[in-house]
């Protein structure tokens, strides 16, 4: 929905699913939107927020909503068409335009692309406006700095949400050069958040991965908990293994990552090569952690905490 609205030059406003009614309310009316793309595990919040957004004329959803859910809505703003992805891809399927329409919804670069919403930690979310010429700064600096690192076979395992412009910035360029996405949850990353199955990471088994702190502190997390269930052996081999790699003993440093730290990557699914964390620092402990134990994490430099209204 995002990169259909990029293409045509319609501008979009992101939103946290943790916003609550207010914050919600609050991104929905600042921009005036039109219309609203969810999921229908959020159409409870959706139905108390529209009688408060006179603006919104259209409600398109996936999955599949309860029908009294479907049926608040369409009765406490009659005035709203309701339609499910698949009903919208419907109604496209009979539209044609001419070439010349075509190119009249071309984005320029002073267009705004998105209005992307903080995620409202600190009063009302704040609303970022990005143009199309931002992103394209963005990704054609990115792929100019890292395109040597992009081979055809890596695989991207996406799953903060596209209202955090990193993860949003990193699909686009990602997708451009055309690697492969798996979409996961934070819930089901490692094995230790899920039962019976394989988590996220082993079962995909990515090559390429960002994440913020919280998601490498998720991650680390798991690797210790299968430490941990192995035993005092299991548990003292990999302690000494973390001694050995921290004094950068010649030799044995290469001992232990071809036995022992091996079968902690495996946990990440064995071909995990770039990993970028941002949105916040990285804890110097879990970054040492991950670096000994996985691969090197690399993190930006994180300037002051400064807000601004426009890039």
């Amino acid at each position: 929905m995002s990169f259909g609205c990029t293409s045509i030059s319609a501008t979009i406003a992101t939103a946290y699913d943790t916003l609550g009614e207010s914050g919600l309310t609050h991104s929905l009316n600042e921009p005036e939107c039109v219309g609203v793309f969810t999921n229908a595990d959020l159409f409870p919040v959706l139905a108390n927020v529209l009688p408060s957004t006179p603006t919104i004329k259209l409600v398109v959803y996936d999955g599949s909503p309860k029908s009294e859910l479907l049926e608040k809505i369409k009765t406490t703003r009659p005035d709203v068409t309701v339609l499910s992805i698949e009903e919208l891809r419907k109604q496209g399927e009979g539209i044609t335009i001419t070439e010349e329409e075509a190119k009249s919804r071309l984005p320029k670069s002073d267009d705004v692309n998105c209005i992307m919403y903080t995620s409202g930690s600190t009063g009302n979310p704040k609303g970022v406006v990005i143009t199309h010429s931002n992103l394209m700064a963005v990704l054609g600096g990115v792929y100019k700095l890292l395109r040597h690192q992009l081979k055809p076979d890596d695989t991207f395992l996406a799953f903060l949400p596209l209202a955090h412009i990193m993860e949003y910035v990193v699909e686009l360029i990602l997708l451009s050069v055309g690697i492969t996405f798996g979409y996961g949850r934070i819930k089901t990353l490692t094995d230790a958040s899920v039962r019976n199955c394989k988590g996220d990471l082993r079962e995909f088994r990515p090559s390429i991965m960002v994440g913020v702190p919280a998601i490498w502190e998720t991650i680390k997390k798991g690797v210790l908990v299968q430490v941990n269930q192995g035993g005092a052996v299991k548990k003292a081999v990999f302690n000494g293994s973390l001694k050995i790699k921290r004094g950068k003993i010649p030799i044995l440093s290469q001992v232990v990552d071809s036995v022992v730290m091996s079968k902690v990557k495996a946990a990440t699914g064995g071909r995990l090569r770039i990993a970028l964390s941002g949105g916040a620092p990285l804890s110097s402990e879990t970054h040492e952690f991950l670096n000994l134990t996985i691969l090197t994490v690399l993190q930006g430099k994180h300037a002051p905490d400064t807000r601004y209204t426009r890039c």
